[in-house]
Protein backbone atom coordinates (compact mmCIF):
# COMPACT_ATOMS: atom_id res chain seq x y z
CA UNK A 1 0.00 0.00 0.00
CA UNK A 2 1.09 3.40 -1.21
CA UNK A 3 1.69 5.87 1.55
CA UNK A 4 2.44 9.77 1.03
CA UNK A 5 5.11 11.10 2.86
CA UNK A 6 3.88 12.63 6.72
CA UNK A 7 6.30 15.85 5.98
CA UNK A 8 4.44 17.11 3.03
CA UNK A 9 0.56 15.31 3.49
CA UNK A 10 0.62 15.11 7.36
CA UNK A 11 -3.37 14.84 7.23
CA UNK A 12 -5.24 11.81 5.54
CA UNK A 13 -8.57 11.21 5.07
CA UNK A 14 -10.11 7.47 3.99
CA UNK A 15 -12.86 7.57 1.52
CA UNK A 16 -15.03 4.29 0.51
CA UNK A 17 -17.04 5.47 -2.82
CA UNK A 18 -18.87 2.68 -2.39
CA UNK A 19 -20.68 3.54 0.86
CA UNK A 20 -21.99 6.73 0.01
CA UNK A 21 -24.13 8.45 -2.79
CA UNK A 22 -21.79 10.17 -4.72
CA UNK A 23 -18.85 9.12 -7.77
CA UNK A 24 -15.51 9.53 -7.45
CA UNK A 25 -16.02 12.14 -10.14
CA UNK A 26 -18.02 14.09 -7.57
CA UNK A 27 -15.15 14.00 -5.15
CA UNK A 28 -13.01 15.23 -7.60
CA UNK A 29 -14.81 18.14 -9.10
CA UNK A 30 -15.56 19.19 -5.85
CA UNK A 31 -11.90 19.25 -4.63
CA UNK A 32 -10.85 21.18 -7.81
CA UNK A 33 -13.39 23.60 -7.28
CA UNK A 34 -12.72 24.66 -3.40
CA UNK A 35 -9.10 23.46 -2.65
CA UNK A 36 -7.53 24.25 -6.37
CA UNK A 37 -5.19 21.88 -8.06
CA UNK A 38 -4.28 17.73 -7.55
CA UNK A 39 -0.83 18.00 -5.96
CA UNK A 40 -1.29 21.76 -4.37
CA UNK A 41 -3.20 21.69 -1.43
CA UNK A 42 -4.80 17.91 -1.95
CA UNK A 43 -3.48 14.54 -2.72
CA UNK A 44 -4.55 11.02 -3.49
CA UNK A 45 -3.93 7.48 -3.51
CA UNK A 46 -6.39 5.18 -4.91
CA UNK A 47 -7.09 1.24 -4.04
CA UNK A 48 -8.89 -1.56 -4.75
CA UNK A 49 -11.39 -0.44 -1.92
CA UNK A 50 -11.24 3.28 -1.66
CA UNK A 51 -8.88 6.33 -2.22
CA UNK A 52 -7.21 7.86 0.98
CA UNK A 53 -6.97 11.91 0.47
CA UNK A 54 -4.18 13.46 1.53
CA UNK A 55 -4.03 17.16 2.63
CA UNK A 56 -0.92 19.44 3.85
CA UNK A 57 -3.38 21.67 6.29
CA UNK A 58 -5.43 20.19 9.14
CA UNK A 59 -8.59 22.54 8.06
CA UNK A 60 -8.68 21.01 4.37
CA UNK A 61 -8.88 17.69 5.98
CA UNK A 62 -11.30 18.73 8.08
CA UNK A 63 -13.83 20.67 5.86
CA UNK A 64 -13.50 17.75 3.03
CA UNK A 65 -14.47 15.31 5.93
CA UNK A 66 -17.31 17.08 7.11
CA UNK A 67 -18.92 17.58 3.09
CA UNK A 68 -18.31 14.11 1.86
CA UNK A 69 -18.90 12.18 5.69
CA UNK A 70 -21.74 9.84 4.68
Amino acid sequence: MRVLKKELWPYCVSFNVEKTQSTMYDVEIWLGENMGAFRGRWNAVYRHDGTDFYFRQGKDATLFALRWSS
